[in-house]
């Protein structure tokens, strides 16, 4: 179920609203320090989005976005361990991770494979934030390209998050080609916080 806070972050997601997108997080303690709408391979220097970005570029060719019947494992050899195939639920409000990338699940501290979106994290701001993301891409059938910076209590830096939209029969998007790349880690500022899955968002 979307909440009045997601639905308005949809609103916020779709006309760019960066200064209010980017207050979402300053409020938190956490910094949005890149939220890019169709990103190049120039916006990171790290060699698995980039390698997405353009594989996704290839596969749709002239078309705005690739089937989701054309991708492969096999093609995404070199990004594996990363990947996350999201099949889209409820028109983009939530999805089911088809594949959780094993070196995602080592990071998080649990293998959300069959699971949904919304079972992430109980509802916390990045889950709400990144499920609004999620739903302004399957409207605007746009890829996006996402890093920012957690609380000081969070034991993990930075995260860079790239989510590239596939089609179905009918043209609607129908899964997600998603790809999380975790920062270094840090030791938590809050005393006796734990490197779980409750932490490294």
């Amino acid at each position: 179920m979307q909440t009045s806070e997601m639905e308005q972050l949809v609103a916020d997601l779709l006309d760019d609203r960066q200064p209010i997108l980017k207050d979402y997080f300053a409020t938190r303690g956490a910094r949005l320090e890149a939220l890019t709408w169709s990103p190049t391979s120039a916006v990171t220097d790290h060699d698995v989005l980039r390698f997405l970005i353009a594989y996704w570029d290839a596969l749709r060719g002239d078309a705005t976005l690739p089937q989701a019947s054309a991708v492969t494992p096999f093609d995404l050899k070199p990004a594996l361990g990363h990947i996350l195939l999201i099949d889209v639920l409820d028109d983009g409000w939530n999805g089911r991770f088809r594949v959780y990338g094993t070196k995602v699940a080592e990071t998080y501290g649990r293998d959300m494979t069959g699971r949904l979106l919304s079972d992430i994290d109980g509802g916390n701001y990045v889950s709400i934030f990144f499920r609004a993301l999620y739903r302004a891409a399957w409207l605007r059938r746009a890829s996006y390209y996402s890093h920012h910076f957690p609380p000081a209590h969070v034991a993990v830096e930075s995260w860079q998050r790239l989510a590239l939209p596939l089609a179905g029969p009918d043209g609607k998007v129908c899964r997600f080609l998603a790809c999380n790349i975790a920062g270094p880690w840090r030791p938590p500022l809050r005393p006796g916080a734990s490197t779980t899955a409750r932490t490294v968002l």
